[in-house]
């Protein structure tokens, strides 16, 4: 019959379900797992919004805006409000809607939030693993305490492990939802609420936040900037384009106790024991990274690119005929 292999996000309890023989996908493209690694960026407009002041607007926008108490409130108070909603972005926006001072007091935590929001839709950063059906043990780790003991795997031995987790009923498959629809459903069965959020979705200055554009893709800026894979864990990376990113991943998350991987050569007995296997990974540019991290902080992440680049190169030659650009 053969191994099928499933990819898991541990932290998302979501899976992608059975792939096949590592072999009959290894070589295909996944634009599906790239944007779920991808680190989602909110377009820096919605930080410009979210500190700007509407000066004449802002006043205009309030006299046409429904009296509400909450004008007699503090505004230190009402941060305090803010603050504690934030982590339900549907709570902070109808808060935040209740009047033009609650709305320009809680732009930063409107950003922060929907920042928060969209970072937990996404798989980057999480614990990543391409899991085989005939696992054993799983990477030392990978799962705490409370994690076995809330999936009920508490009582296994480590070696059945793996192959409980693969068909584990607890990972659903990604939804792969717009972004804009993380509150729709709950909005729709109040039908007060949806048509209030409806009156403002198509009014400045509020559509933006309400009226999502959708994913949230990172594109390239400059055809110079390059993909970063990135293993935030072990602080390893990476480098290529974008062609090759479904095949690096593969290459490097693989875990099973089975060589079955239904492909030809020696060196693909090395994909069962991915070296990233179970650790945070996402991907990212060049130039973000480079953004995020100050020069000292970047010289203690290592480039393992070539080792990758080797791996891959020397596999295509004794499974896919060579075709392969790194």
């Amino acid at each position: 019959m053969g191994q099928y292999w499933t990819i898991m996000s541990i932290d998302n309890s979501e899976a992608t379900g059975h792939l096949g023989k590592l072999g009959e996908f290894f070589w295909m493209p996944d634009n599906s797992l790239v944007s779920c690694l991808t680190t989602p960026v909110i377009p820096s407009s919605y930080k410009t919004a979210a500190i700007a002041s509407f000066g004449g607007k802002s006043q205009n926008l309030k006299k046409n805006y429904p009296p509400s108490i909450l004008l007699s409130l503090p505004h230190e108070l009402l941060l305090v409000i803010a603050e504690e909603l934030s982590e339900d972005y549907l709570d902070l926006i109808c808060f935040s809607l209740t009047c033009m001072d609650a709305w320009e007091l809680t732009g930063q935590c409107r950003y922060q939030s929907l920042s928060q929001k969209i970072k937990s839709k996404s798989w980057a950063g999480s614990r990543i693993i391409l899991l085989g059906d005939y696992a054993g043990a799983l990477p030392k780790g990978l799962l705490t305490d409370a994690e076995k003991k809330e999936l009920r795997l508490d009582g296994y031995a480590d070696d059945e492990l793996g192959s409980l987790l693969y068909a584990h009923p607890a990972f659903r498959m990604p939804s792969y939802k717009i972004l804009n629809d993380f509150y729709y459903d709950e909005i729709a069965q109040d039908d007060d609420l949806f048509h209030e959020i409806q009156y403002f979705a198509h009014r400045e200055p509020f559509s933006r936040w309400i009226m999502l554009p959708g994913d949230f893709k990172l594109t390239r800026s400059s055809s110079k900037d390059r993909w970063m894979i990135r293993n935030l864990t072990k602080q390893e990376y990476a480098i290529t384009r974008r062609r090759s990113l479904t095949q690096i991943v593969y290459s490097l998350i693989g875990c099973s106790d089975d060589p079955s991987v239904s492909m030809q050569g020696e060196r693909c007995s090395v994909l069962i024991n991915g070296p990233w296997a179970g650790d945070r990974i996402d991907i990212t540019l060049v130039s973000i990274h480079r953004k995020e991290h100050t020069p000292e902080e970047r010289s203690s992440w290592k480039d393992i690119t070539i080792s990758v680049k080797e791996l891959l190169e020397a596999l295509a030659a004794e499974d896919n005929d060579g075709v392969f650009k790194f």
